[in-house]
């Protein structure tokens, strides 16, 4: 994967609030389905076109994503597999949007804060893509996330050819619409495991940090073979152990279930004592009455 610029960026993401800001103000209720938010239309309930673009997001989980190229500002070129090994989360948006694709990005930005404070930096990589090719060229998107100060080397923002937008748009089950006053679109964050396999969805503008993290923490510290090797067994530690704790706001390594487990097996102890006592006393027991049988049918 190619090096980009690192853009410093602080925690509370002020830009992106900003602009979160100015789409509340500024957002117009959107045709068809629901922009910014996928429970309900105007009307309170979910619209038949709401209900099949979740269908068809949904239909995604477990697909192979094709090995798409992106590209990035200066000419730099992305290919999917290139993020292969690690979990890669993808967010598709368009620039000038101005009432969902904001804070779907800040709720994005807070939520990789999270979990690379609990995760690690280097865990996983994040990729936004602008799907307006019109507008969003590579140049464009990489000063669309310098703006906001996400952008690093493991946060790209990058552009594409139509093709291989709408390729990847399609394999990863979001669907986007062209409408008079720009796109309707899901609000929708792809979570792919390491393989390249679309291993969770993340609906609407706003999310939980745990809502990203939970799923992170399962691809890189589950196992489909429990204590195969030591290895294994350290990853499933720190997939039970590793929570959020919501006073905190952040992922801890929970220190508790050592507690618990310790406590269980004193108590297995204790408890295996005691049989191999009564065993040992039963067995003392039966060969001392045994003794006495035979010495009195000697006498």
């Amino acid at each position: 994967m190619s090096k980009v610029k690192k853009v410093r960026k602080n925690s509370t993401h002020a830009h992106g609030f900003i602009i979160a800001a100015l789409g509340v103000l500024l957002c117009a209720p959107g045709a068809g389905f629901a922009a910014g938010d996928i429970s309900t239309d105007t009307n309170g309930v979910l619209s038949e076109k709401t209900k099949e673009v979740i269908g068809i997001s949904q239909a995604a989980i477990g697909r192979k994503v094709g090995n798409y190229k992106l590209l990035g500002a200066g000419g730099a070129e992305y290919r999917i597999s290139d993020f292969a090994g690690k979990p890669l989360v993808i967010n598709l948006i368009y620039s000038s949007c101005v009432e969902s694709c904001p804070p779907l990005v800040t709720s994005l930005g807070n939520g990789v804060d999270v979990a690379r404070d609990g995760m690690g930096n280097e865990s996983f990589n994040v990729i936004t893509v602008g799907f307006d090719t019109t507008f969003d060229s590579p140049e464009h998107m990489d000063d669309y996330g310098s703006m906001l100060e996400l952008a690093d080397k493991n946060w790209l923002f990058l552009g594409g050819d139509i093709d291989q937008i709408q390729g990847l748009s399609d394999d990863l089950g979001f669907m986007f619409y062209p409408t008079k006053n720009g796109f309707n679109h899901l609000d929708q964050i792809t979570v792919i495991d390491g393989k390249g396999v679309v291993h969770t969805q993340i609906y609407g503008a706003n999310f939980s940090p745990t809502q990203l993290g939970e799923p992170l923490k399962a691809i890189l510290f589950g196992t489909s073979t429990p204590y195969a090797s030591i290895d294994d067994l350290v990853k499933r530690v720190r997939l039970f152990c590793t929570v959020y704790d919501p006073e905190l706001g952040r992922y801890r390594f929970d220190y508790g279930i050592f507690v618990h487990l310790m406590a269980g097996a004193t108590f297995l102890l204790l408890v295996g004592t005691f049989l191999v006592r009564q065993i040992w006393r039963f067995a003392a027991e039966s060969k001392a009455a045994k003794k006495s049988g035979n010495a009195s049918n000697v006498a």
